[in-house]
């Protein structure tokens, strides 16, 4: 049995409530890294007249204070004040970066270098690697332990996130029990649906890849972090910012600065969900699978691919695109599971669809269908609800309507499967009524 006890991924998450928040002015670069050599610098991209800020929200693989640790943990928040929107980018653990002064290595050893060269230059130092590799100018850091994140999703009352691939991985039985005796640990499954996390399922549901990867852990971070967000605006904590943010010392390590924060409140209010956008890199499209002369098994980058998703990241789409690439969808749940409207939602939402759940009950149906009222046959995103649904073409209906207050509507089917990410079924277990063995 894998018990993976010992690495405690640091997956900051309260950051963004409040990182969601922060400011400065993000260029970006090209890079052109190989196995063998150190590459250049990627050349600045330009971001035109756009005001946007670049926040990095760190998490380590320790909560020993004499011992920074790995950074496990690595997603990059770009708020652009101009538009009011924002994107969330996570960067692999074992993606393969010039680190100034240290040659090629995992960019998880950075924070530590920098650190072992001067207390407090651990961010500092990862900045500039990013800045290197990547082209992305940071202007803030904030970095949490495991234990601090526990603690602020305990202080939210738990976050409610919608599961759209059931995670299985190893989770003690209980909270505090030695993690060195085996008989502590279960076969746990978190299935498709809506779930209420606490602090201790969150931190577990973040750090998992035995079913799944480094790649979508990624995900799971961001979903993480727009759960916290939601959570935190329900309650009306961005109203009391001024009071929370006294106490923000005591677990986040950041140089915001109240002023920050401040000038990133109003965006924090109104933010909807399809206006954030999530980017991962992706095997063997941005990076590939390679052992480095150390024996290290790491990600190399692949240049143009990564130049474009920078592009991507650092560039918001125009109005005409939003209207265009960003239709207003609708879901029929017909599929006798009342959870799966929310996960079909938010799996949409994750796209940058404008989603909207019908009231109405309606009877059961088994398969999923698609109503197309757009009648686009250019610049339509009918393709991407297809992938993403799995709906193929026999179950779409295209039926124009210049009057139609949505442009597609979906109903959901009772053989409707949620998950389109790479992630391995679930094994059979004998649950004892929690999901563990």
């Amino acid at each position: 049995m894998n018990l993976r006890t010992g690495q405690h991924i640091l997956d900051v998450l309260f950051t963004f409530v409040i990182i969601v928040i922060f400011s400065g002015v993000a260029q970006a670069q090209e890079v052109t890294p190989t196995p063998d050599g150190i590459p250049a610098p990627m050349p600045l991209i330009g971001t035109g007249t756009y005001d946007i800020s670049n926040i990095m929200l760190l998490g380590s693989d320790t909560d020993n204070p004499r011992n920074s640790g790995r950074t496990d943990v690595i997603v990059i928040v770009s708020i652009n004040y101009t538009t009011g929107t924002a994107a969330l980018l996570s960067i692999p653990r074992d993606f393969y970066a010039y680190i100034p002064g240290h040659d090629m290595q995992r960019i998880n050893t950075a924070f530590a270098f920098g650190e072992q060269a001067e207390a407090g230059g651990g961010a500092a130092l990862l900045a500039e690697t990013i800045t290197y590799n990547l082209g992305i100018t940071i202007n803030r850091y904030a970095r949490v332990d495991f234990n601090g994140f526990r603690r602020l999703i305990d202080d939210l009352g738990g976050v409610e996130i919608a599961v759209d691939c059931a995670i299985q991985d190893w989770r003690l039985r209980e909270p505090g029990l030695d993690p060195q005796i085996e008989e502590n640990w279960a076969l746990y499954t978190l299935p498709i649906g809506v779930h209420e996390l606490n602090g201790d399922l969150a931190l577990w549901y973040a750090r998992s890849r035995r079913t799944s990867s480094d790649f979508d852990r990624g995900r799971r971070h961001q979903v993480i972090l727009r759960a916290m967000l939601s959570r935190i605006r329900q309650l009306g904590l961005l109203d009391q910012y001024r009071d929370i943010w006294t106490q923000i010392p005591e677990i986040v390590a950041t140089d915001v600065t109240l002023q920050d924060i401040t000038r990133m409140i109003p965006l924090a209010l109104t933010l909807h969900a399809d206006q954030i956008s999530s980017y991962t890199f992706r095997p063997n499209i941005e990076v590939r699978s390679w052992s480095a002369p150390n024996g290290a098994s790491v990600q190399v980058p692949q240049p143009d691919a990564v130049a474009a998703l920078m592009q991507m990241f650092l560039t918001p789409p125009t109005s005409l695109q939003v209207a265009r690439e960003h239709p207003r969808i609708e879901i029929v749940n017909a599929s006798g599971f009342s959870d799966l409207a929310r996960v079909a939602a938010d799996r949409l939402a994750w796209e940058g669809f404008a989603v909207s759940i019908a009231e109405e009950s309606v009877p059961y149906q088994d398969s999923t269908t698609l109503v197309d009222f757009s009648g686009q046959a250019k610049g339509s995103s009918l393709g991407v609800l297809q992938r993403v649904l799995r709906v193929d073409d026999g179950a779409v209906s295209i039926e124009p309507d210049a009057a139609r207050w949505v442009d597609f509507r979906v109903t959901l089917g009772g053989s409707y499967y949620a998950c389109t990410y790479n992630v391995a079924l679930p094994v059979e277990v004998v649950a004892d009524g929690d999901g563990s063995e």
